[in-house]
């Protein structure tokens, strides 16, 4: 924690709307927080990104304010500062806090216009055109992602490199409470082992494993003498409920439904689980940022490779990958419960 009284007392603005976006930038926002005032930031976030929860435990975040601006279309609602009248009252109360930098992980212009408003004096931004750099006084900037796969880690990255934050890539690493590890492991104890968590939810539905195809699944890992947690939030829990009632009468006390309101809860149930499996979700992420190794289903979006503690299996589409196919990748990867492979399996692999 940095004790210089002359760091500058910082904002950092995260722009995506995901839990797994959020994942990715936090070890940055600590890199930011190294170089500020008392070795602490405020986060601006989005509340579908859940940050309030999410950071709550991290000793570099002094504070998380939301900005509530265009909701995703599930929520069927207008967001709290989606007229530009909230929007100029958001930076005066910014203006308020006397903050002194703004590091801004967009290339959105808005952000720079609300930090300028706001009477900070130093504004750093992607910056990825001349009408987006307007408001911003912090170079260098940096250009849009070209390659393939997500485009929001490797942004990110490259521009907490550019500033000066961190000489190369950061693993996303969350920290978690050794009360709510405790917590978690005592309601989970009962479970077989290995313990695999099943991340079932997903922000999109072409993102979704069918729950028919993760009964299966939950199935074969039972009959195989592993444990499963049905990982989700609130929204899952019919799904979870269908999968149990999926599962085999003499089976069933191998599993269950956790449906917890807290992010950081359920990372809690990660943490001390041996492996999970899961569609391209938040929670993939935050099993990874945990160090639980993970198998992500992706047949609608493109593997995530930036973390060693993720694996892939790609399809076509979702309901092409079949249960037999991921207890497959489970043997070849040698996860627990699992023989050992041969030899190390790369991420990414196909159904072949």
């Amino acid at each position: 924690m940095s004790g210089d009284t002359h760091a500058p007392r910082t904002v950092v603005v995260h722009h995506r709307s995901g839990i797994g976006d959020l994942i990715w930038h936090i070890p940055y926002f600590r890199a930011v927080a190294a170089t500020s005032r008392d070795g602490k930031v405020t986060v601006i976030a989005r509340p579908s990104c859940c940050a309030s929860d999410i950071l709550s435990a991290e000793p570099s975040i002094e504070a998380v304010i939301e900005f509530d601006r265009r909701p995703r279309p599930a929520e069927r609602r207008r967001g709290r500062h989606d007229d530009w009248r909230a929007q100029w009252q958001f930076a005066r109360e910014l203006r308020r806090q006397g903050f002194e930098r703004a590091v801004i992980f967009s290339g959105r212009m808005r952000y720079g216009l609300i930090a300028w408003l706001a009477g900070i004096g130093q504004r750093a931004g992607f910056g990825f055109t001349a009408g987006e750099r307007l408001f911003l006084n912090k170079p260098p900037f940096i250009r849009p992602h070209r390659g393939s796969g997500n485009w929001v880690y490797p942004e990110a990255t490259a521009f907490a490199i550019a500033q000066g934050f961190v000489a190369e890539p950061q693993l996303p690493r969350l920290h978690v409470p050794n009360a709510l590890r405790e917590s978690a492991r005592e309601r989970l104890r009962a479970l077989p082992r290995p313990l695999y968590a099943l991340a079932i939810g997903a922000s999109e539905p072409r993102k979704r494993w069918p729950i028919a195809h993760f009964a299966e699944l939950a199935r074969g890992l039972a009959e195989r003498g592993c444990g499963i947690v049905l990982l989700g939030g609130t929204a899952e829990a019919d799904d979870a409920e269908a999968i149990l009632r999926a599962v085999p009468a003499d089976l069933r006390g191998a599993v269950l439904a956790v449906a917890e309101r807290s992010v950081l809860s359920s990372a809690a149930a990660l943490a001390v689980s041996d492996f999970c499996v899961g569609n391209d979700t938040g929670m993939l992420n935050v099993g990874a940022a945990v160090e639980c190794s993970c198998l992500g289903l992706f047949g609608a979006t493109r593997p995530l490779t930036h973390d060693p503690q993720l694996f892939a299996i790609e399809g076509e589409s979702m309901e092409l990958i079949e249960s037999g196919h991921v207890l497959s990748r489970l043997a070849l990867l040698g996860a627990p419960g699992f023989a050992e492979p041969s030899m190390p399996t790369p991420h990414g692999e196909g159904l072949t």
